[in-house]
């Protein structure tokens, strides 16, 4: 138990000071706040979920320590505690009569989508003290900031330089939470993955490796997807932001069921290495529509069944053992 409790306290440490190098606004320390949760997952998939608390703990003290107990209890709520519950999850089995039932990676992905979208929820709603329009006063002022520091507005979509700063603090107030709702999900699956290959490496991973391109979001989320973008339109304030948060947040998720759908639909097909390479530049290089057509893809393997069809005549590779 004290060697749990040290590994986990020691990936608290590593994870923390990869948190705090934002503060010196270094372009690689955005990078390296990215990927601040991963010392935690690693110490949760490779030990146990003990040993992720430990890290979240540890990360959260030293935060506090070096910033103040507000900035502790942000890193342990939007970064470690988060990170600790997927691993937690991961590894989640129920095991009656016979081989253990692992939960399924597609309802971690959704708790991804929950977790991801309430923490931009909250984190809208504490920067404006809970009064939206305060929330929105606060993108004039970082505007502000960055014209003062020399930023080169003139990088901004042409349909928004000629917006004054109320009119442009307001397009970002409605548009800034909803993106990062839908990055969080997807860096936090991308990290999920990351840690779990390398814990594989290690010999460490207690769960068979499961073939990811038939991962699927349940059936609820498709319901959701679409209460929350009509919600989205119709509501205002906090509750608007929060239901378009939900929104972007599971078309990330279907984006990447999407992407899924494409390994499944290219396996046996002549240049699949090239196709996937276009796919994947296309994703990370031209942000936006090419993610909204793979979120499309998702939503219509969920509505269709595309892959079970396939699944059908060829049946997925069972999970392989560490």
């Amino acid at each position: 138990m004290k060697t749990i409790l040290g590994i986990g306290a020691g990936a608290g440490l590593a994870s923390a000071l990869l948190f705090a190098v934002i503060t010196t606004g270094n372009p690689l320390a955005v990078l390296l706040y990215f990927v601040s949760p991963l010392p935690v997952l690693l110490a949760a998939l490779g030990w146990n979920h003990r040993a992720g608390l430990a890290a979240a703990a540890a990360g959260a003290v030293l935060v506090g320590l070096l910033f103040s107990l507000k900035g502790g209890a942000a890193y342990a709520l939007t970064v470690a505690l988060p990170a600790w519950w997927y691993a937690y999850l991961t590894l989640l089995a129920r095991a009656e009569d016979g081989p253990p039932e692992w939960f399924p990676i597609g309802r971690v992905l959704f708790w991804m989508v929950l977790v991801s979208s309430a923490i931009t929820l909250a984190v809208s709603i504490s920067i404006g003290g809970g009064d939206y329009k305060a929330f929105g006063h606060a993108f004039e002022r970082i505007i502000g900031v960055l014209r003062q520091i020399g930023s080169d507005m003139d990088e901004l979509p042409a349909e928004t330089r000629g917006m004054s700063v109320p009119e442009l603090a307001r397009l970002m107030a409605v548009v800034a939470p909803p993106v990062s709702a839908a990055i969080g999900v997807g860096s936090a699956a991308l990290l999920l993955w990351i840690a779990a290959r390398i814990v594989r490496a290690s010999g460490r991973l207690p769960r068979p490796w499961p073939f990811i391109p038939a991962v699927a979001l349940p059936n609820v989320a498709l319901m959701l997807l679409g209460a929350s973008a009509v919600l989205g339109v119709l509501l205002h304030g906090f509750a608007g932001l929060g239901a378009r948060s939900l929104a972007a947040s599971l078309a990330m998720a279907y984006c990447l069921q999407g992407l899924a759908v494409i390994h499944v639909l290219t396996q046996g097909v002549a240049g699949r290495v090239g196709i996937l390479s276009a796919v994947y530049v296309a994703f990370v290089m031209l942000p936006g529509w090419p993610a909204l057509l793979y979120a499309l893809l998702g939503v219509a393997d969920a509505v269709l069944g595309i892959r079970a069809r396939r699944f059908a005549k060829n049946p997925p590779p069972a999970p392989t053992s560490t």
